[in-house]
C-alpha cells in the first residue's frame, strides 16, 4: 500500500509542534519555580496510532504507520495522598503554634518569668516581707510604717495591672479571632469561585478528564493549604473538577456555593464561639488555629462554670488564680492586727471573738452617693481587679500597724508586724481557685501556677516543633513530586531543543524527498 503523499510532512509538523510545546511548558516551569502553590506541569504525548479502518483502499496498517506524535494534554505532577497528609499535619501545627503564642502572651502578662525585672507579683510579695521584717525592729519609725503601706499598695496595683493585661490580651485574641473568621470566609468564597471557573471549562474536562485548567487548580490547592492551618477539614474532588469541602460533617463548599462562619460572644459569661451561619450550629473544630484560640480564650481548666468554656488552662484559668490569691491575701492580712480599746487591749465581739482591723478590701465599682468618691469596702467580693488597702490605712500609714497602748508602749507593734511577716512569708494557707484547692505559702502559690504555665508552654512548644517538623517533611516530599527542579527543567529545554532541530531536519528531508518524487521521477534517461 502506498503511503499518503504528504504524511511525512504531517509527521514532521507534529514533531515540531510537540517540541515547541515542550519548550513552552519547560519555560513555564522555570519561570514559576518559586511561585507560591505552583505545580510542575508536563506534556503528555503518545504515538499516533494508524487507523486502517478509515483507509479507502486497504486494511493494512503498514502504509499508515509512522504518523508521529500527538499531545493528549498538559498534566500536573501532584500526589493527592501527600496533599491530604500535609493538610492534616498543617492543622495540628496551626493548633499548637497558636496555643504556644497565646500562652506566651499569658506569660508576658503575669510577668513572673523575667528575673531581671522587679515587676511581678512574687517580687512585690518579697518586698512586703522585707518591709515588714524591717518594721518589726523599728516599731516607732513612721518612715518604715509608710514603706509597709506603700508596698501593700504596690502589690494591689501590680495585681490589678496583671489582671488588666490578661483581660486586654484576651480581648486582643477575640479581635484577632474575628479577623481570622472573616479571612476564612474570603478563602471559602474564593474556593467556590474557582470551582465555578473550573466548571466553565466543563466541556474540555469531560472530553479529557485528566487535564484541566492547571493554574486554577494551583490557586485552589494553595487556598486549601492555607485553610487547613485554620481548621481541620475533609475534601473530595468531583468528576467535574470541583472540590467539596466538609468540616466536621458540615458541607462548607459545594460547587459554587459556600457557607460562612461567624464569631459570637455571650454577653454575660464572655464565652466566645465560632458557628456556621447557615445552620447556627457551633463549628466544633477538632484542630487548627481557630480551635486553639477559642480553647484558650474560654479556657477555665478542669472546673467549668459556664456553657462553652473549655478545660484548657487559658485566660479564665489564670484570672481565677489571681482572684484566689487576692481573696486569700486579704483574708490573711485582715486577721492579724486587732482593734484595740482605750486600754490598748483587743476588742471582742458579742461572741467573744477578736475584732480585727480590715487592712484590705475591694474598691467599689461605683461612687458613694454621699460624697461621690470610690471607697474600699469589705462587704463586696474581692478580686484581682479591685483589691486595695483600706481607706483608713491609705490616709494614715501608721493607723493600723503603728498602734500604741494607753501607757504609750509599742511592744505589740513589734509583735504584730513580725507576726504579719511570718504569716505572709512562711504561713500555710488554703487557696481555692474555682474549686482547685492548694495548701502552701503565698510564694508557693505564685510559683505553683507559674510553673504550671511554664510546663504548658513547654509542652505546646515541643508539640509545635514536632508537628512543624513533620509538616515540613511532608511538604518536602510533596515538593519532590510537585515542585520544579531547575536542573531537570534545563535538561528538558535542551532535550526539546534537540527534538525541535531533529523535527526541522526531518521536514527538510521530507521536502527533498517530495521534490525528487514530484520533479525528478520519470526523467531518468531523457
Amino acid at each position: 500500500m502506498l503511503r499518503p503523499t504528504f504524511m511525512g510532512f504531517e509527521t514532521a509538523k507534529r514533531g515540531l509542534t510537540t517540541a515547541q510545546k515542550g519548550l513552552d511548558i519547560a519555560g513555564q516551569n522555570l519561570t514559576n519555580w518559586d511561585s507560591a502553590g505552583y505545580t510542575r506541569q508536563r506534556i503528555t504525548q503518545v504515538a499516533v496510532a494508524p487507523d486502517s479502518f478509515r483507509s479507502r483502499y486497504s486494511t493494512s496498517r503498514a502504509g499508515l504507520a509512522g504518523q508521529g506524535v500527538d499531545i493528549t494534554g498538559i498534566g500536573q505532577t501532584r500526589d493527592v495522598f501527600l496533599d491530604k497528609r500535609f493538610r492534616e499535619e498543617n492543622s495540628d501545627m496551626g493548633y499548637y503554634g497558636q496555643s504556644t503564642s497565646i500562652l506566651g502572651d499569658i506569660q508576658t502578662a503575669l510577668n513572673e518569668f523575667n528575673p531581671d525585672k522587679d515587676v511581678g507579683l512574687r517580687s512585690r510579695l518579697l518586698a512586703i516581707n522585707d518591709a515588714l521584717q524591717k518594721f518589726s525592729v523599728n516599731a516607732y519609725s513612721e518612715t518604715h510604717a509608710n514603706i509597709v503601706a506603700t508596698e501593700f499598695k504596690n502589690l494591689a496595683q501590680t495585681l490589678q495591672q496583671i489582671s488588666s493585661k490578661l483581660q486586654n490580651s484576651r480581648e486582643q485574641q477575640i479581635f484577632d479571632l474575628d479577623v481570622s473568621v472573616m479571612e476564612i470566609n474570603k478563602k471559602l468564597q474564593r474556593v467556590a469561585d474557582l470551582n465555578q471557573a473550573i466548571m466553565d471549562d466543563a466541556a474540555y474536562i469531560q472530553s479529557n478528564p485528566y487535564f484541566g485548567p492547571n493554574e486554577l487548580y494551583d490557586e485552589r490547592n494553595l487556598l486549601l493549604d492555607e485553610l487547613s492551618n485554620y481548621m481541620d477539614m475533609d475534601y473530595t474532588r468531583n468528576v467535574d473538577g470541583t472540590v467539596t469541602v466538609m468540616v466536621n460533617g458540615q458541607t462548607v463548599v459545594d460547587g459554587n456555593k459556600f457557607d460562612k462562619m461567624e464569631m459570637v460572644q455571650d454577653e454575660k459569661s464572655g464565652v466566645v464561639d465560632v458557628r456556621w451561619v447557615s445552620s447556627g450550629k457551633s463549628a466544633n473544630l477538632k484542630s487548627g488555629s481557630i480551635k486553639a484560640t477559642t480553647d484558650y480564650i474560654n479556657g477555665r481548666g478542669p472546673n467549668l462554670k459556664n456553657p462553652g468554656e473549655s478545660n484548657a488552662r487559658g485566660y479564665l484559668y489564670y484570672k481565677d488564680k489571681l482572684d484566689a490569691f487576692a481573696q486569700t491575701f486579704a483574708s490573711v492580712v485582715n486577721r492579724v492586727i486587732p482593734e484595740v480599746d482605750e486600754d490598748g487591749k483587743p476588742k471582742l465581739d458579742d461572741d467573744g471573738n477578736i475584732i480585727y482591723r480590715q487592712l484590705m478590701g475591694g474598691l467599689s465599682s461605683t461612687p458613694d452617693p454621699d460624697d461621690g468618691k470610690y471607697h474600699v469596702r469589705t462587704d463586696i467580693p474581692i478580686t484581682a481587679d479591685n483589691l486595695s488597702i483600706s481607706d483608713e490605712w491609705s490616709t494614715n500609714s501608721g493607723y493600723v500597724i503603728y498602734q500604741r497602748g494607753e501607757d504609750g508602749s509599742a511592744d505589740d507593734v513589734n509583735n504584730y508586724a513580725l507576726s504579719l511577716y511570718q504569716i505572709l512569708a512562711d504561713g500555710t494557707h488554703l487557696f481555692d481557685s474555682n474549686g482547685e484547692e492548694m495548701n502552701g505559702t503565698m510564694l508557693d502559690y505564685i510559683k505553683g501556677y507559674a510553673t504550671t504555665l511554664a510546663e504548658d508552654v513547654s509542652f505546646n512548644d515541643s508539640r509545635h516543633v514536632s508537628t512543624s517538623s513533620i509538616a515540613q517533611s511532608l511538604e518536602d516530599n510533596r515538593d519532590e513530586v510537585a515542585g520544579v527542579v531547575v536542573d531537570e527543567e534545563v535538561a528538558n529545554v535542551m532535550l526539546y531543543q534537540k527534538s525541535l532541530s531533529a523535527a526541522s531536519r526531518l521536514m527538510t528531508a521530507m521536502d527533498e524527498a517530495l521534490d525528487t518524487l514530484i520533479n525528478k521521477t520519470g526523467l531518468v534517461g531523457r
